[in-house]
């Protein structure tokens, strides 16, 4: 809805802006009647979280900042919702109702699950619950109030400013109201901030340490120029390092369109360039407002173009690294019930491209811009051990110099070529998201599962495919470990099964009776069933929560198809290495063997073939973060560029068992709340790396 058509309509709702309180009053009306023994006023002089009056410390165009509690419940928010119930004759509509007491103040004994982050990979089942005025039905792309409690818990403390530049619905200026933080939160949309400030109007909870003084100051204005001199509200923002955190969550690039004719408006830059830039001077105002060595909370997705991944949130965090950031935690957080879904469902198998079902959660801590640290390769590192240079020919023998430092930490272990499995069925005709989960199994690894799949939904029918394995050097690593991967790693494992019994047989309970041994013996047999038809290729088991064992042991007894030199090779395949291998030495000849690969598979892939390339972040022992996604996905774009090899797909990969449940937490007694790290130093404050990434990439010619 353009500007003209909502001043008309709220103008027909009987909204006015006519009247205009001076800064220190408050109307007459008893906004709270039932909750409050006042009868006409709250006791507030102002909207301002600095615990002062902004009359006594304000010039006079600051003022214009101030704003009476009233404010909060006179503008509406047009939704499907609100529309509805404001046709119904005598019916106020939602927006215009004062919200008076809420019937929580934080997460219920119920919700309390849902809070814990102990891991990089946050999944609530089901929808997740919210409690006191946040809601994910009145809002287009709010984001958890979970992931913003844990933010505001761990880096800031009681009292802290905080700083909400993409306020939307107000989640932010919610949660630091409930949690006693003071809050400044604008958005450049005036119906956000008209819904933020209805949704922030709820009363105080009576006896709790909740104060009017953290009341949230909720303003228009554009997160890109906060100390413009034609802006009132930049009286604010004019004292660098300023705040203690600042939340922010833009839009993802222009997946959900906020609005169609305001100037700014961050959704309206399709180009990725062009939001970047954009972004480029939010960052930057980030960065002046925020106090040396306090941490940024960003909440950010990825999009698509022409079938192709866009990675929205790799390119940003990429900003904020080169603009005086470091990049301290990356979360990613599985997303469900979108609206979109079923669009989405009837895309992907018309275009084959996988749904977005994550995001990312990233924390960034201020350093200062003398200690930027990029990590990019420098092309000096890229040359060092390749005989023709970075560009250059790279035979398979020769991607890894003999005798190099290279060649001492990181070997390639084989290099086997396969012919894809048949499938009994189209591959892009089963919807997948871009999260995949694996059951653990105690002989395959990981990895290996991984490129099974990867190769069930990536393959091509009268096609070979490659596998690569990727070894890390260690001085003092038992020679015996490492010939136990590859053995794992070529398929020999089913010596180790007992009794001829098959991998993924599962026990299934028997109470005693007759009737459940018969049940028992049914099931097993119905399994056994399904699992020749696996292997006889006649069905598929293609999911995003397959088993994967079946598929997995008849790909490696599979032979090259011949002849070889004919037989297109449609897909090459990296699995990752696991992070508990990693150490500090092992990240950069890691990369540039990465580079080398990369060379190797532009020129030997068929025309559409595919790379995959298996990566986990690292944190090295000195606790720094090494996302190796993005510094990856950057290498082989400096390496080969767009035009050669074009990212397809993106795929987050994590081990069942991460997600949280209904019993992880019991009762409130049980419950351990997130501390404050600030100031902290140690392992034990970062969460576990269990996630990995897999980057397909697409060769164009």
């Amino acid at each position: 809805m353009c500007e003209t058509c909502f001043n008309a309509a709220h103008s027909l709702q009987g909204g006015s802006h006519d009247k205009q309180a001076p800064v220190g009053t408050l109307y007459g009306q008893d906004l709270f009647a039932d909750d409050n023994d006042n009868s006409g006023q709250l006791e507030v002089v102002a909207l301002n979280p600095f615990g002062s009056s902004l009359v006594a410390d304000m010039e006079p165009q600051r003022q214009q900042q101030g704003a009476s509690v009233e404010d909060y419940t006179q503008s509406i928010y047009f939704t499907r919702e609100t529309c509805i119930a404001s046709n119904r004759i005598g019916v106020p509509s939602v927006s215009q109702q004062p919200l008076g007491q809420l019937s929580s103040y934080g997460p219920t004994d119920s919700m309390l699950f849902t809070l814990p982050v102990d891991s990089t990979y946050f999944d609530i089942p089901g929808r997740a619950p919210r409690w006191g005025s946040h809601s994910g039905t009145d809002y287009h792309g709010t984001w958890l109030p979970q992931t913003v409690r844990r933010a505001l818990l761990r880096y800031t403390t009681r009292g802290q400013r905080v700083l909400s530049n993409f306020l939307g619905r107000g989640t932010d200026a919610i949660e630091c109201f409930l949690l006693s933080r003071k809050c400044v939160g604008l958005d450049i949309n005036p119906s956000a901030v008209s819904l933020s400030q209805r949704n922030c109007s709820f009363a105080i909870m009576p006896n709790s340490d909740m104060s009017v003084e953290f009341r949230p100051t909720i303003m228009q204005g554009d997160a890109r120029d906060l100390c413009s001199k034609l802006w009132p509200g930049a009286g604010y923002f004019s004292e660098p390092e300023s705040f203690d955190h600042i939340l922010s969550h833009p839009p993802y690039k222009d997946c959900v369109l906020y609005s169609t004719n305001i100037d700014g408006d961050l959704s309206r830059f399709p180009g990725p360039e062009e939001f970047q830039r954009e972004m480029e001077k939010v960052v930057c105002e980030s960065w002046r407002l925020l106090k040396m060595g306090r941490h940024l909370t960003l909440g950010i997705g990825d999009n698509r173009a022409e079938c192709f991944y866009i990675p929205v949130s790799y390119q940003l965090c990429r900003t904020y690294i080169d603009m005086g950031f470091e990049l301290d935690e990356l979360i990613v957080k599985r997303q469900r019930y979108c609206q979109a879904f079923g669009l989405g469902t009837y895309l992907c198998v018309q275009f084959d491209f996988l749904m977005f079902t994550h995001e990312f959660i990233a924390t960034l801590r201020k350093v200062p811009k003398s200690q930027i640290d990029r990590m990019h390769l420098t092309a000096e590192q890229y040359i060092e051990n390749c005989e023709l240079g970075f560009h250059g020919e790279t035979s398979p023998s020769s991607m890894i110099g003999t005798g190099s430092r290279l060649a001492n930490l990181i070997t390639v272990k084989s290099r086997t070529l396969r012919e894809v499995p048949p499938s009994p069925i189209e591959r892009k005709g089963v919807v997948m998201g871009s999260v995949w989960t694996f059951e653990a199994h105690p002989v395959f690894l990981f990895s290996y599962l991984c490129m099974s799949r990867m190769v069930q939904r990536f393959g091509r029918d009268e096609s070979n495919w490659e596998q690569i394995d990727i070894v890390l050097e260690h001085a003092d690593l038992d020679g015996g470990q490492l010939i136990n991967a590859e053995i794992i790693g070529s398929g020999h494992s089913n010596d180790e099964l007992d009794d001829g019994q098959t991998d993924s047989e599962t026990e299934f309970p028997d109470n005693g009776t007759r009737a459940g041994g018969y049940e028992r013996e049914r099931q097993r047999q119905i399994q056994q069933n399904r699992e020749q038809l696996l292997h006889l290729g006649l069905v598929s088991e293609l999911g995003e929560n397959s088993t994967d064992t079946a598929h997995y042991q008849t790909m490696v007894a599979m032979y090259p198809r011949l002849p070889i030199e004919s037989t297109p090779l449609a897909l090459i395949v990296v699995p990752h290495v696991s992070n508990a291998e990693f150490k500090l030495c092992h990240v950069e000849p890691y990369r540039r063997a990465l580079v080398q690969m990369t060379h190797d598979a532009s020129r030997r892939l068929c025309p559409s073939g595919l790379l995959v390339i298996g990566v986990q972040d690292v944190r090295d022992e000195h606790g720094k973060l090494w996302p190796l996604g993005m510094l990856v996905l950057e290498d082989v774009q400096r390496a080969v560029g767009s035009i050669r090899l074009r990212l397809k797909e993106f795929i987050v990969v994590v081990e069942n068992g991460h997600a949280r449940k209904r019993d992880d937490v019991v009762s409130r007694e049980t419950f351990m709340d997130e501390e404050c790290v600030v100031g902290a130093v140690g392992s034990e404050n970062h969460v576990p790396i269990v996630h990995a990434y897999y980057l397909v990439f697409m060769k164009l010619k």
